[in-house]
């Protein structure tokens, strides 16, 4: 009896060991894989898809459009410009953060709000800032002097170091919406737009023609092939589903329904 017990807790110790190891490479390979996106694309997707369902818009330059401020390293704009941040535009209640300047969007391609890829971009640029608000006004922690001090979590309030503060709040922030992002790839609620040559037809209406065909391939094998990978959810996030730092599930539920009811308002605006 007593080496039968023995015997059970030797396989109970392996199974759990097993099981560490599993959720330790998952942690590895995915943070070899994640990208610095926020929301996410995955997020921006699903955002994208089910707008769309009211606007009707064609749904590949729309979905596609949804990705453009996002551009990859070799783009001759970078990533800031692409997302019209304004340094002279700070949040008016957080005033150390900068505000994304739609207006100055809406003035550069004024003569080309017909297009959906156009209307696409624009859509992420509404949905950067709508996230951007939620994040700052409702989980950054500031003093007297409007210096982001802290993070509040769901259950505790983190002090970050003013120095340490931009490599800290983008972490946590890319983490939650990545992680809800993946939910929403598994849950079939993101799609992922198919006809290149209409893409590359369409790109010649953006300012400065900063998106080469190149770098349309470059991104539609991406999108056929890691980004499935990407999205892939570890053992662990299988098991203890929808475990956030910053939100609740029926926070970031609400957060991307009333994104989703803007962006649909907003583009109606200047179709």
């Amino acid at each position: 009896m007593t080496e039968l017990k023995t015997i059970k807790n030797i396989l109970r110790k392996k199974l759990f060991m097993s099981f560490l190891l599993c959720i330790i490479n998952d942690i590895i390979i995915y943070s070899k894989l994640g990208v610095d996106y926020m929301p996410s694309w995955s997020v921006h997707l699903a955002i994208a898809k089910k707008a769309n369902t009211k606007l009707k818009l064609n749904e590949d330059l729309f979905l596609y459009g949804n990705l453009i401020p996002d551009v990859d390293k070799g783009t001759k704009i970078s990533r800031y410009d692409a997302h019209f941040y304004n340094e002279e535009l700070p949040f008016p209640t957080v005033p150390q953060e900068k505000m994304i300047d739609i207006d100055k969007f809406l003035n550069t391609y004024k003569d080309k709000l017909n297009n959906h890829l156009i209307l696409g971009y624009y859509s992420h640029l509404l949905t950067d800032q709508f996230y951007n608000e939620k994040i700052y006004t409702t989980k950054w922690i500031q003093n007297k002097n409007n210096n982001i001090i802290g993070i509040k979590f769901n259950n505790k309030i983190l002090k970050i170091d003013i120095e340490d503060k931009k490599r800290l709040k983008r972490k946590y922030k890319h983490k939650d919406f990545e992680l809800y992002g993946k939910y929403l790839f598994n849950d079939g609620y993101v799609s992922i737009p198919k006809n290149k040559e209409l893409i590359k037809e369409n790109s010649k209406y953006l300012k400065d023609n900063f998106l080469t065909d190149e770098l349309i391939d470059h991104r539609f094998y991406y999108l056929n092939n890691e980004f499935t990978k990407f999205n892939k959810l570890s053992l662990y996030e299988k098991i203890f589903k929808h475990k956030y730092c910053l939100f609740t599930k029926n926070e970031l539920d609400t957060i991307i329904e009333e994104c989703i009811e803007m962006i649909i308002t907003k583009i109606k605006e200047v179709m």
